[in-house]
């Protein structure tokens, strides 16, 4: 009886495993699918079904194949990229370390790689040297290589990036008790999320016909894709400025003078018109250039602490209309609730799209200022730009394991945690219900107007 009531409760811890897992793939699908319309991918995306509409136009009968391989080489490449970041997590937590969705971010070589990547595509998409990758050299079958390294691509860029249902799945595969097949199961569904809107345009004629014909508009519209490609590069190089003392992204800038020139360089001079020896030539001196370049211009010394700003008094919720955060500190934490205090902690980086788009939009506004001041509730910001294993215990303990993560700790010890995607009227209400709970000790002595 006891066997055989013991064999039951094995059945059952099974099955609730297998739907847990069943359903954390399907977050990681969703989440991979919403992660198409985020920032730091859309251009990417955007750019691969310009391709298609340029392949189109070729009139060789093998319209329909070529798009279907440029489909799979896209798919490959993700799939490629996040099976390669699943195994890395999977020897990361064998090993004992902790691991958070983006977090490789917080490396500044890896940020200065990610930039020079971005603004290289974004060169080539305006026209500033031209460079196709290919498997294959014969007509209608060029760009699969191209299509695979921007699978690859898109797949990096989506790391920093978290979308609805994604941090769910992501918090499931990073845990520390998740076995490893499921930790690659989760990170394979959401690559396959990234990639099903490109799939789709690729294996289903009905919606391909809805692509617009080619035409002149295709120019305008490639180089505003590399416009926004370059503005991508602008904003992961807010990142690396936050990260690198000032000369180190002084010289950078400089960096990346020298690889455009470098590139120019190949287009301009050792173009397919001039012979082979030139044109080997050319891109040799290029090469020398970048490496040169690379040698006496990239260096990666650390950020000095910034002074805090005398502008704004210690005690000032708002000032000059803006929210006057206090930094990541556990000791003010622990004061601030035995003084009766909510604390609202906002954990952000500098790489992260969705946490700077949040701040602009729903958190800095005024009718979370005013709730703020209103609530007596303490505005303070875990800066997760470069690594800080304090901030990242904090949030292991949210049971999250990328950012955005915004919540409310409670002098009580409980906490409310907000959504990945909020809105200023929920972060309004939460406020407000903080407040109730634990209203503020003496009314609040400035407006959100200071």
């Amino acid at each position: 009886m006891a066997a055989g009531a013991t064999l039951a409760q094995c059945i059952r811890m099974v099955a609730v495993n297998i739907m847990d897992l069943l359903l954390n793939i399907l977050l990681g699908f969703v989440g991979g699918l919403i992660l198409n319309v985020m920032p730091c991918v859309l251009p990417v995306l955007t750019m691969k079904v310009f391709h298609l509409v340029e392949h189109s136009s070729a009139g060789d009968g093998s319209t329909d194949r070529t798009r279907r391989l440029h489909g799979l080489a896209y798919t490959g490449g993700i799939l490629i990229a996040f099976l390669a970041l699943a195994a890395a997590v999977i020897a990361l937590k064998a090993s004992g370390d902790r691991v958070g969705w983006g977090m490789q971010f917080q490396n500044p070589r890896f940020v200065a790689g990610m930039v020079t990547l971005v603004f290289v595509f974004g060169l080539n998409a305006l026209g500033v040297f031209e460079w196709t990758l290919s498997l294959s050299g014969r007509p209608g079958h060029q760009g699969y290589g191209a299509s695979l390294v921007n699978g690859l691509f898109a797949a990096i860029m989506s790391t920093p990036c978290s979308a609805p249902f994604l941090g769910t799945a992501a918090a499931y595969a990073l845990g520390v008790g998740t076995p490893w097949y499921s930790t690659l199961a989760m990170f394979t569904s959401i690559g396959i999320g990234l990639a099903s809107p490109f799939l789709l345009v690729s294996f289903v004629p009905a919606v391909g016909r809805l692509l617009p014909r080619p035409g002149p508009w295709m120019e305008t519209f490639k180089m505003l894709m590399g416009f926004s490609l370059v503005g991508a590069a602008v904003w992961l190089m807010r990142a690396f400025f936050a990260q690198v003392a000032r000369d180190a992204a002084a010289d950078f800038l400089i960096f990346l003078l020298m690889v455009s020139i470098a590139l120019w360089g190949i287009h301009h001079f050792g173009g397919v018109l001039y012979s082979t020896v030139r044109r080997y030539a050319v891109r040799a001196v290029a090469m020398a250039l970048m490496l040169a370049s690379g040698h006496y211009f990239l260096h990666f010394e650390p950020a000095a602490a910034e002074a805090a700003s005398s502008d704004c008094a210690p005690t000032d919720t708002v000032c000059r209309n803006h929210i006057v955060w206090s930094p990541f500190d556990t000791a003010r934490v622990t004061r601030e609730h035995k003084a009766g205090r909510a604390v609202f902690m906002d954990f952000t980086a500098e790489w992260c799209a969705n946490c700077k788009t949040n701040e602009k939009v729903f958190i800095e506004t005024d009718s979370v200022r005013k709730a703020l001041v209103s609530s007596g509730v303490l505005p303070m910001k875990a800066d997760m730009t470069n690594e800080n294993d304090e901030m990242q215990g904090w949030l292991d303990k949210l049971g999250r394991s990328g950012i955005p993560a915004y919540v409310i700790y409670l002098p009580d010890g409980s906490r409310d945690l907000l959504p990945e995607a909020i809105t200023s009227e929920m972060l309004v209400q939460h406020l407000t219900d903080a407040a109730k709970k634990f209203p503020p000790k003496a009314p609040a002595a400035q407006t959100a107007a200071n």
